[in-house]
């Protein structure tokens, strides 16, 4: 009596269909993640290079306000961006009073805020976006507060009493304006305004 051969048992070979798509879907969870890490990244660096410049930008008026230390009263303004200046003092023949140079130096201020100073195909290149430059006297003689805003990615909430006094966010330029309004909520909040102060003590020639 011959007995019948023994089946052979068939080994498993390759992936299921079901760990395919668990792999997939892990994949999936990664590429997402690494995704968001990304775009989290080019925001840190668009507001890194947004602040830098407008550093930059206030430390230029601060070398020129005590380039003109006389008439510092005359460069006090709540937005540059606005300015004009009557003369031209960087034409080559212009004899410009010192008057007339603080207003041409907060009018080109103001165009370097916008990034007009900087063009491409005709279009403003640079700057910050929508800027706003002002220029304040301090509380004590000889102070003068150096002012920049501009508009974030993020909005944020107002400075809250736990935040120090000094915070720049209680400085008052460019609130009002509605250029800093988060399009998420409604209302004026100025929730995505970003703001620096720089402190200048120039003394006065005039002073007693």
């Amino acid at each position: 009596m011959t007995r019948p051969a023994p089946r052979r048992r068939r080994t498993q070979a390759g992936f299921t269909l079901i760990e395919v798509l668990i792999t997939i879907f892990v994949a999936a969870i990664g590429l997402l993640a690494v995704a968001g890490l990304q775009a989290i990244s080019k925001k840190f660096n668009y507001d890194a290079v947004q602040r830098t410049s407008a550093s930059t930008l206030a430390q230029s008026m601060i070398e020129s306000l005590r380039s003109n230390p006389g008439f510092l009263d005359a460069y006090l303004t709540s937005d540059a961006t606005t300015a004009t200046a009557a003369v031209d003092c960087a034409a080559p023949d212009a004899q410009c009073t010192p008057l007339e140079i603080a207003a041409y130096d907060v009018y080109r201020w103001g165009q370097a805020l916008l990034g007009a100073e900087a063009q491409i195909d005709g279009e403003d290149a640079g700057g910050l976006v929508d800027a706003t430059g002002c220029i304040q006297a301090g509380d004590v003689a000889g102070l003068y507060l150096v002012v920049v805003a501009w508009r974030g990615i993020t909005g944020l909430a107002d400075p809250g009493t736990d935040d120090p006094a000094d915070d720049p966010r209680r400085n008052a330029c460019g609130l009002g304006l509605g250029r800093y309004d988060d399009p998420q909520h409604s209302g004026s909040d100025e929730r995505l305004r970003r703001v620096i102060v720089l402190e200048a003590f120039v003394a006065d020639p005039n002073a007693p």
